[in-house]
């Protein structure tokens, strides 16, 4: 059974009213983007609160703050999952493109909305990128 909770019913009902799919919240093209769009998530219609980046954006700005066990992690593409709640969940997704722009973000939300294995936690796919 799909539980619909309060924030995503109401972020469904306005992606109604504006008759749009999602909701960027940054300025495009650039190397990253905020964008907010539903989806399944373990059999639940969750709401994505999503940061989209380009590798090369993670590599110089987030991967900093990460151990050197963990710098290789940020070497490939990846999409990465946080605890959520009350339907609305934290995801990451790193790219190897050189710009975030719309068509990237509706290819990007489409993966999501397909991906069959989603899961808390990250998973990394492509090639190694040095």
């Amino acid at each position: 059974m799909n539980t619909i909770f309060p924030k995503v019913a109401a972020f469904s009902v306005q992606l109604e009213k504006l008759n749009i799919d999602f909701v960027g919240t940054s300025q495009i093209p650039y190397t990253s983007a905020s964008v907010s769009f539903l989806g399944l998530f373990q059999g639940q219609t969750v709401l994505w609160n999503m940061t989209l980046t380009t590798l090369s954006h993670f590599q110089s700005n987030v991967s900093k703050n990460i151990s050197a066990t963990q710098s290789g992690l940020s070497n490939r593409p990846f999409i990465e999952i946080h605890d959520g709640n009350e339907g609305v969940f934290k995801i990451l997704v790193s790219l190897d493109i050189e710009l975030i722009d719309e068509p990237a973000i509706i290819k990007t939300i489409i993966m999501i909305r397909n991906y069959k294995r989603l899961a808390v936690g990250r998973i990394a796919f492509g090639s190694m990128h040095a």
